[in-house]
């Protein structure tokens, strides 16, 4: 097996980290103002649909799940590369 970031080598019965993340939409539970309507927010959300994305990229958007084999170095970038994000 081998680490997915850098490409080392895991030997066998040697120790690996799996690094996950989980991209979940979010509501605030607020529609916006968009004439009121809900035929409208349909009639929206659908040309949001013909604009000539795919399935799975419009599945992305909803919901995505990302696995990683990382070795012990790469979990700590990892990791880290994930906290750098957080600002407030």
């Amino acid at each position: 097996m081998n680490c997915q970031t850098c490409g080392a080598q895991i030997p066998p019965g040697g120790i690996f980290y799996i690094g996950q993340a989980e991209i979940i939409s979010g509501s605030d539970g607020i529609l916006p103002d968009s004439e009121g309507s809900g035929d409208r927010i349909i009639e929206m959300a659908l040309k949001e649909i013909m604009k000539g994305k795919s399935e799975q990229e419009l599945m992305d958007e909803v919901y995505q799940q990302i696995k990683l084999v990382l070795c012990g170095r790469c979990r700590l970038y990892f990791r880290d590369m994930i906290l750098d994000m957080i600002k407030f």
